[in-house]
């Protein structure tokens, strides 16, 4: 028999939160098939751990997987980080007295701390899989803007630099996150390979009518109504104001049967007070709050997606989730221009969404009466989410990453 090559998968983000099961159970379950044995050492909310421990266990059941779980801790801002590095470490030395791993992969920063730790100490190759421009998201958000914060987001970019420099692959989400990367010289071209945020087509399923029915009719929502989406976080790097300010524009248009339906990640009340702050009407509004397993469902009863992100130099690295599991519900999608590499994708694909320069009240009109009354055949949006976002395209590019860096 062929021997497994060992992969130590590190993940700051838990197995039991929905981002870990989509973004990275999805890939390393199938690698597993392949050539390659995996240990997950990934921190845990421990909420998320509770409700969800056997659901991940069953996933990874019969596959080349072992789950290392730790508990996440957020008490204290830094300190609770230092803390989880530290048992982070203690954890793979431990791992290592037993096993060599071949590669290391680091789902951003904080891992990347200990991916590095287990280059210089193991000699194991190094991959930083960045996820984004982590330092400037949480310093644009508001998080760390303040002069507490500054040298913490001092000590990360610094740190961001040595990770382009040791990595022995470094991945970015976006062309426009590459572009950045190799003009400033932070690495080779050759050595920044770009897999954005996949999609898992067993979980985002086809289009249906009955489902669409189903789910307007229990939020009591007419089933000729024309319903704007969001679906995720608000706050911090997404942009409240824009994303109510859409709905409420093309509300003023005098389209009464026009509803909001919002997929919060965040409490409800949140959600409602953010309207109210804008000065909307909630009362077609619907807040819902799903499990990953079915969010699909509620995409069917949607006509018209949103994703809008604030425009500040992180939304380089930023490839939306949100998009690909629209198109595979048959979801086409409004934003604005210059984020991450929406422009591109829908230059390659017009009929899937619309673009904006402003937020104002006579292009989300145009925008939105677009995508109305000239939509694109669902099974075509589902096509082209295929195209671009499919699992199996990404596990072909990390498949090739670990041979390359195997060989």
């Amino acid at each position: 028999m062929c021997k497994k090559n060992r992969v130590l998968y590190i993940s700051y983000n838990g197995m039991t939160e929905a981002l870990g099961q989509s973004q990275v159970l999805a890939y390393l379950i199938r690698l597993s098939d392949l050539n390659y044995e995996f240990d997950i050492l990934s921190y845990e909310k421990a909420e998320d751990f509770q409700k969800h421990e056997n659901h991940v266990k069953n996933l990874i059941n019969g596959k080349n997987i072992n789950w290392i779980p730790l508990y996440y801790n957020n008490t204290i801002p830094v300190i609770s980080t230092l803390k989880d590095l530290f048992l982070g470490l203690s954890k793979i030395k431990k791992l290592y007295r037993t096993k060599q791993y071949d590669i290391v992969h680091c789902r951003s920063y904080i891992p990347a701390i200990l991916g590095l730790k287990c280059k210089q100490a193991f000699g194991s190759k190094f991959l930083f899989d960045m996820r984004g421009w982590w330092p400037d998201e949480k310093k644009e958000s508001g998080l760390w803007d303040n002069y507490l914060f500054k040298p913490v987001y001092l000590y990360f970019k610094y740190l961001e630099q040595k990770f382009f420099k040791e990595s022995d692959i470094t991945i970015s989400l976006t062309y426009s996150g590459k572009k950045e990367i190799v003009s400033k010289n932070y690495k080779a071209d050759e050595n920044v390979v770009i897999i954005p945020t996949c999609v898992d087509f067993d979980i985002f399923k086809p289009f249906d009518i009955t489902i669409r029915n189903e789910v307007r009719n229990s939020l009591n929502i007419p089933e000729n109504a024309k319903v704007l989406l969001y679906s995720g976080a608000l706050g911090t790097n997404y942009d409240n104001e824009g994303i109510i300010n859409i709905y409420k524009y093309y509300k003023e248009k005098q389209e009464e049967d026009l509803y909001f339906l919002i997929l919060a990640k965040d409490d409800a009340e949140y959600a409602l007070n953010e309207c109210r702050k804008y000065n909307v009407s909630t009362e077609n509004i619907r807040i819902v709050s799903s499990s990953y397993k079915d969010v699909h469902k509620y995409l069917m009863a949607g006509d018209v997606g949103i994703i809008l992100y604030k425009k500040e130099f992180s939304s380089i690295g930023r490839s939306p989730t949100k998009l690909g599991e629209y198109w595979a519900c048959g979801l086409p999608m409004v934003s604005a221009k210059g984020l991450g590499d929406l422009d591109e994708i829908i230059e390659k694909y017009p009929t899937g969404g619309a673009l904006m320069n402003h937020i104002n009240p006579q292009e989300v009109i145009i925008a939105l009466d677009k995508l109305f009354f000239q939509p694109e055949k669902k099974d075509n949006l589902r096509v082209f989410a295929k195209e671009y976002f499919d699992v199996e395209v990404g596990v072909k590019r990390y498949s090739n990453i670990y041979e390359n860096l195997l060989k």
